[in-house]
């Protein structure tokens, strides 16, 4: 037995060993993920399992991989197994939902999912942010806004991210006026994503001059991001126009 297990399992005698060792796995596991490190991920997890049973956390971890390799079916197995092993967790529910909001068909399940999520964890300003978008993408407009809403005001850390979407799904409604207000406060937060939506509502206004300010905002803080190419060739056409 390690030094460190020894010490756990003085500390903390009524746990066994193995479940000990098994969550020691799962902690690493889910290190690697942060770090990007997959396939050492899927070694740490499955070692867990290979230990324990009561090691279920696990599956949400595997779950987290199979989502970064695209295999959604295999990730929604195993958040399912997960939310059957620990009802009580919001993180499944939440994290399914936010799977499946990618998926068209799925989205009303993905609402589901979300609201599931909330009433585990009914003041997680994530959670509030899931349900927003998920509102927003089965056409109930007013209650993402609403939920939105309540993030800019109630929650700081997630406030210029909530200004983003909101900004995001009132531009998508021709809603060009509010759109603009709610996401000049992220894009002078840095918010790149903003920038880039701001520069639409430009061009939709036909306001060559800040909308080339903005697609170098977006540029500048995000040169290899999502949107980079497009809005280097539409740079360009704006550089012509304005000269």
């Amino acid at each position: 037995m390690s030094g460190l297990l020894l010490l756990i399992a003085l500390i903390f005698p009524a746990m066994d060993v193995e479940t000990l060792t098994a969550e020691l796995h799962v902690e690493t596991g889910m290190a690697y993920i942060s770090q990007g490190l997959t396939e050492k991920a899927l070694i740490e997890f499955n070692t867990a399992l290979e230990i324990s049973e009561s090691a279920v956390e696990a599956y949400l971890g595997l779950a987290r991989v199979a989502v970064i390799n695209v295999s959604w079916d295999t990730a929604e197995e195993l958040y399912l197994l997960y939310m059957e092993s620990r009802p009580d967790d919001f993180r499944a529910p939440q994290e399914l939902a936010v799977m499946l909001l990618n998926v068209r068909a799925r989205q009303y399940e993905a609402r589901d999912y979300a609201e599931m999520a909330l009433e585990l964890a009914p003041l997680n300003g994530s959670c509030w942010m899931v349900l927003a978008e998920a509102h927003g993408k089965t056409g109930n407009i007013e209650e993402a806004i609403s939920w939105y809403t309540r993030i800019i005001i109630e929650n700081e850390l997630l406030a210029d991210e909530a200004r983003v979407k909101m900004g995001s799904l009132l531009f998508q409604h021709g809603e060009l006026a509010d759109a603009r207000e709610i996401l000049l406060p992220a894009a002078s937060a840095g918010f790149a994503e903003a920038n880039h939506f701001l520069a639409l509502i430009y061009l939709e206004q036909n306001d060559n001059l800040r909308a080339t300010d903005s697609i170098n905002r977006y540029l500048f803080l995000k040169p290899n991001g999502p949107w980079a190419d497009s809005a280097r060739l539409c740079l360009e056409d704006l550089t012509i126009l304005n000269n």
